[in-house]
C-alpha cells in the first residue's frame, strides 16, 4: 500500500443497525429533519426544480443559489450531543427515502499521517479519491469527524504550513465536488466551530447542536424508561434533577446515567427504576463545556 494511502471506513445503507441508532437519537429532531433535508437536495437535484416547477411555474431565481450550494455540512457544537452518531447513522433514512443506495465512508483518526512535509495534502486528496471509488455510482457521504484538526484557520498563529496546505487541499476538493455535481456529501463534525477556517464555514451549510434543554431531557428520559415502570411524576422528577449548570450532555444522560443505573440494578439483582435513575444522576457531573464562542 503507498505511503499516502488511506483507508476509509465504509457502511452502506439502508441497514438495520443505522436505522437503529438514529432513531434512538433523541431530543435532536430539529438537526435531523434540517440534515436529512440538505442531504436529499444534494443527491437529488432535481427535487428543488420540481418543486418549483409545481409552485412558480414563471419561475424563481432564488433556487439558483440553493442549486449552487456547497455539498458540504458542519455539525458544530458540544461534546456528546448525537453528532457522530447522526453524521454515521442518517445515510439509512436518505436511502430508504430515494430508494437508492448510500455508501457512507469516514476519514481514519490517522488521517494527518507522520507529518512529512506534504503528506497531508496528499492524504487528504486520496481521500477524496477513495470516496469516489468506494461510492461509484452510488450516493455518498464521506464523513470527517474531528473535523477542526483538518480545518484549522489559516490565521492561528499555530497553523503551520503543512496545516495551511492541507487546508488549501480540503478546500479545493470540496468546490471540486460542487463543480462536478458528484453524488457525494461532505459532513464535517466539529467540537469547536471558531476553530474553523472561514473560507470552509462561508461554503457550508451549519447546523448547531446544543445541550439538551428540559424538553429535550424529557424526551430522552420517556425513552430510557421504555419497559421500566414509571409514570408522569417520576418523569418529572428526572428533569428537575437533571437541571444542571452547566447541562448534561446526552451521552452524560444515556451513557453515564442511565447505563449506570442498569449495572447497578443488575448489580443488586433488582428492576431497573425512575428512582435508580436519579441516584446515579445525582452522583455524575456534567461534561465540561467546551470554551467555543463562536456567534
Amino acid at each position: 500500500m503507498a505511503m499516502n494511502a488511506v483507508q476509509l471506513h465504509e457502511e452502506k445503507h439502508p441497514n438495520g443497525s443505522a436505522t437503529a441508532r438514529y432513531g434512538s437519537l433523541v431530543g435532536i429532531d430539529a438537526q435531523k429533519a434540517d440534515l436529512t433535508e440538505y442531504l436529499l437536495r444534494v443527491f437529488d437535484p432535481e427535487r428543488l426544480a420540481r418543486w418549483a416547477k409545481k409552485h412558480h411555474p414563471k419561475g424563481l431565481p432564488l433556487t439558483k443559489r440553493i442549486e449552487d450550494r456547497s455539498p458540504l455540512v458542519i455539525l458544530a457544537g458540544e461534546v456528546g450531543c448525537g453528532k457522530t452518531a447522526l453524521a454515521t447513522s442518517v445515510g439509512s433514512v436518505i436511502a430508504e427515502a430515494l430508494d437508492k443506495r448510500v455508501i457512507a465512508v469516514e476519514t481514519p483518526s490517522d488521517i494527518r499521517g507522520g507529518g512529512l512535509v506534504g503528506q497531508l495534502s496528499e492524504r487528504v486528496t486520496a481521500a477524496f479519491n477513495e470516496a469516489r471509488v468506494k461510492v461509484g455510482k452510488d450516493r455518498g457521504i464521506l464523513i470527517i469527524d474531528e473535523g477542526d484538526d483538518l480545518g484549522t484557520s489559516r490565521a492561528q498563529m499555530q497553523a503551520h504550513h503543512e496545516d495551511r496546505a492541507g487546508l488549501n487541499v480540503l478546500i479545493k476538493e470540496i468546490d471540486r465536488l460542487a463543480r462536478e455535481r458528484a453524488p457525494i456529501a461532505v459532513v464535517l463534525v466539529t467540537n469547536r466551530l471558531q476553530a474553523l477556517d472561514p473560507a470552509l464555514v462561508r461554503r457550508a451549510h451549519v447546523i448547531r447542536f446544543e445541550r439538551p434543554d428540559a424538553d429535550a431531557r424529557r424526551a430522552v428520559f420517556e425513552r430510557l424508561l421504555q419497559g421500566v415502570e414509571h409514570d408522569e411524576s417520576d418523569i418529572v422528577a428526572l428533569v428537575r434533577a437533571s437541571e444542571r449548570n452547566p447541562p448534561f450532555t446526552y451521552s452524560d444522560l444515556v451513557e453515564r446515567g442511565a447505563e449506570g443505573a442498569l449495572i447497578a440494578a443488575l448489580r443488586e439483582d433488582r428492576p431497573l427504576s425512575p428512582e435508580t435513575l436519579q441516584e446515579i444522576l445525582s452522583k455524575i457531573h456534567p461534561t465540561p463545556l467546551i470554551d467555543d464562542k463562536s456567534p
